[in-house]
């Protein structure tokens, strides 16, 4: 399947975002990588943080696809639930313009952004109060409300993310740290 001119774009400039980030990209870079001309660039965007926008959102729909693959591929709600974070995390460390949209501090400035993070932090508690209520339909989880844990492991994972950017020495290393985490959620710390 070949890729049109915009799908061209967007795949060249997540190259380009992720390499130089968002502050030193420009669109001559995008347009370079892309292997077009300028105009071509402003044909289908207005500027950079359209172009960024339509990266961020190709990466989430890779996400999501990915997700959904693991999730059906899991049979009972823990596996589900298990799958979602690890997908989810694995990710994460392995970075990505998705990760930064959500993460960097200079990028919340911009509104645009503050609409990727809401509308993708929505997503996830939906996709993990999803994965409960079918948990608790079969007998697998406590009758809990299923939005508010949907919550609350969403920022347990949000928490998690830069320790284990920052100390983990391998993907790895942190799948294990986020699996231990994902047994104290389950588990509990008690005996």
């Amino acid at each position: 399947m070949s890729m049109n001119s915009k799908q061209q774009i967007i795949v060249a400039a997540g190259i380009i975002f992720e390499r130089y980030g968002f502050k030193k990209t420009t669109m001559d870079d995008i347009a370079y990588a892309a292997g077009k001309g300028k105009s071509s660039l402003y044909y289908y965007f207005k500027n950079k943080e359209e172009v960024f926008e339509a990266v961020v959102a190709h990466e989430a729909e890779q996400l999501v696809a990915e997700i959904n693959t693991a999730i059906n591929a899991s049979h009972t709600s823990v596996d589900k639930l298990r799958s979602y974070v690890n997908v989810r995390m694995k990710r994460f460390v392995e970075r990505g313009n998705l990760a930064t949209a959500l993460n960097d501090n200079f990028l919340a400035t911009f509104s645009f952004i503050e609409k990727i993070r809401n509308n993708y932090s929505d997503f996830e508690i939906d996709m993990i109060a999803g994965i409960i209520n079918e948990g608790i339909d079969r007998k697998e989880f406590k009758p809990v409300d299923a939005n508010f844990t949907g919550e609350a492991i969403l920022t347990c994972m949000i928490g998690f993310e830069i320790p284990l950017l920052t100390q983990s020495k391998t993907i790895e290393e942190s799948v294990n740290k986020i699996n231990n985490v994902i047994d104290i959620f389950f588990y509990g710390i008690c005996m």
